[in-house]
């Protein structure tokens, strides 16, 4: 029998640029609220991009019972990630709870979790942790390389990778759906659509020019945009929808569609169900890029696979 894993205090690892950012005095008015509902907790913040995730996986890998990620979409991934990695090395106890402080709130709309900071805490302690299943993509970087990654929510290739793109790049000072629905419109003036090969849980590959492909775990991207209405976090199974060869007046005129996921009944959707997904580019010379959870790190050729019941989150 194993011994018993010993009680630390949550770990709540913050994103001091989430949320319009968080200096030393608004954590101050914050950190009481959190401690309310989780009780003792130990915070770490982060430096840069990517610094969330080795927090994570060092605690994990320290047998932590639960880590909190404070802050928006990107900060949620990345600690996800680090809890993924130490599972690989046989600790996967380690529980995430959620407390949304960024823009886009994307991940937190599929789990239905409140969005106010004192509420967010106080359901992380009296919540129990359910299993959920994760992306996990093997893209081309942009030195050319084979890369892996994790994401919880959605990954994309084509237009709607550019789109992050540019958002990211954006004054999110109205909010993720005016900078999403803004950078959308003037990604749409000047963007082509792209032939790619597509092979869907190695049937026969099909050639198909699409605008864009989503690969959902959760529901939602961009902003609120409810891209993969049927997605489920437990299925073992990841939910794909495509937008084909459709036009700019078009995307335009059923914009609103997709905020209201009802975009599946258009002829140039569609959308099935898999648990791997192989894409390249019919032009092989042709950059596509890849999105996963808001970030858009590489392109294509991609591998996109399911890997189910892979990480225990409170919601």
């Amino acid at each position: 029998m194993a011994p018993p894993r010993p009680t630390q205090p949550a770990l709540v690892i913050v994103n001091p640029k989430a949320g319009g950012g968080i200096n030393e005095r608004k954590w101050a008015r914050l950190v009481g609220a959190v401690s309310e509902g989780l009780g003792e907790i130990e915070v770490q913040f982060t430096s840069a991009r990517g610094h969330a995730t080795e927090l994570a996986r060092d605690a994990a890998m320290a047998d932590r019972d639960l880590i909190v990620a404070f802050g928006g979409d990107g900060t949620i991934s990345e600690v996800a990630a680090g809890l993924l990695i130490a599972g690989e090395q046989g600790h996967s106890g380690t529980e995430l709870g959620i407390i949304p402080r960024g823009t886009g709130g994307d991940f937190r709309r599929t789990l239905a979790l409140p969005s106010d900071v004192v509420a967010a805490a106080r359901h992380i302690g009296a919540a129990k942790a359910q299993v959920i299943d994760v992306g996990r993509v093997t893209f081309t970087s942009a030195q050319g390389e084979s890369v892996t990654r994790y994401y919880v929510n959605v990954a994309s290739f084509g237009f709607s990778s550019a789109v992050a793109a540019r958002a990211n790049e954006s004054n999110k000072a109205f909010g993720a759906k005016a900078a999403f629905v803004g950078s959308t419109l003037r990604t749409l003036a000047d963007y082509q659509n792209n032939e790619v090969i597509m092979e869907v849980d190695g049937a026969e590959p099909i050639r198909r020019t699409i605008m864009l492909a989503a690969v959902g775990n959760g529901r939602f991207f961009g902003g609120g945009m409810k891209i993969c209405p049927g997605a489920t976090l437990n299925s073992g199974e990841l939910s794909f929808v495509t937008v084909g060869d459709m036009g700019k007046l078009t995307v335009v005129a059923n914009l609103h569609r997709l905020f209201a996921g009802t975009h599946l009944s258009l002829e140039d959707v569609r959308a099935t169900s898999l648990r791997r997904l192989r894409a390249w580019p019919a032009n092989p010379s042709q950059k596509i890029p890849v999105e996963l959870d808001g970030e858009t790190p590489g392109f294509l050729p991609a591998t996109f696979e399911v890997m189910p019941s892979a990480l225990r989150v409170r919601f």
